[in-house]
């Protein structure tokens, strides 16, 4: 609801990427189904190189501003033709970015890229599906956005394949979200929940989203990434 209501009451210049026909039918240099690969193309282009000396929100008036060319074709290199099956590689892209990328602390802007792809993943069953490819992509526009100007940390997805569970399971994951050292931060709650509702949804065979849940419970030392 809270998103919503900023969706109703907060527009700006970014609106042109989402409302615009030229940016929306505009070519990318490059296609891909994968969304970790084009955050792995991101990672390495070197024309992002020293733009940014610290990360922090303040760093996206400057990459729309300076650098929309790029942002534009990253953003449509994201080639989608099975929309439930790549909206569901980009649940798990969005665990990686966030639970793989921390250091002494986790970046509170990163930690969005998975509440937002929380709140999408609620919000399609509810709107027409002639909307959902458009509200899909503003969510990418973000992860492309907010990756960069967060540095474009590197991305080890297979850090949560390997991560240790010792016996826990999501009864443990919960029990450390309500009553855990870090249980009154609504911050370290939400992404807990958005990992736990899309295994519940998708299926956790191989307990990836158990192990993102555990390693993130596992190593949380704060936030940090402003």
């Amino acid at each position: 609801m809270e998103a919503l209501a900023m969706a109703a009451t907060c527009y700006d210049d970014i609106h042109k990427f989402l409302d615009g026909r030229a940016c929306s039918e505009a070519a990318s240099s490059f296609q891909t189904s994968s969304p970790l690969e084009i955050l792995d193309q991101i990672r390495k282009d070197k024309r992002f190189d020293g733009i940014f000396s610290t990360p922090g929100g303040n760093n996206l008036d400057i990459l729309f501003l300076d650098f929309e060319a790029l942002i534009l074709d990253y953003w449509v290199a994201w080639h989608i033709t099975d929309p439930v099956e790549q909206f569901r590689a980009s649940q798990e892209a969005a665990t990686a970015v966030f639970v793989t990328t921390g250091g002494n602390t986790h970046d509170f802007f990163l930690v969005h890229l998975l509440t937002t792809s929380h709140a999408v993943r609620i919000l399609l069953p509810l709107v027409p599906a002639k909307y959902h490819l458009s509200l899909v992509r503003q969510w990418w526009l973000i992860v492309v956005a907010i990756y960069i100007a967060q540095l474009r940390p590197q991305i080890y997805l297979g850090s949560i394949n390997k991560h240790d569970l010792k016996g826990r399971d999501w009864d443990w994951v919960s029990g450390q979200a309500i009553s855990g050292k870090w249980a009154i931060s609504a911050h370290y709650i939400k992404p807990i929940r958005a990992m736990k509702e899309a295994a519940k949804t998708w299926g956790d065979p191989d307990e990836f989203y158990l192990k993102a849940a555990v390693k993130f419970i596992d190593e949380f030392r704060g936030w940090g990434g402003f």
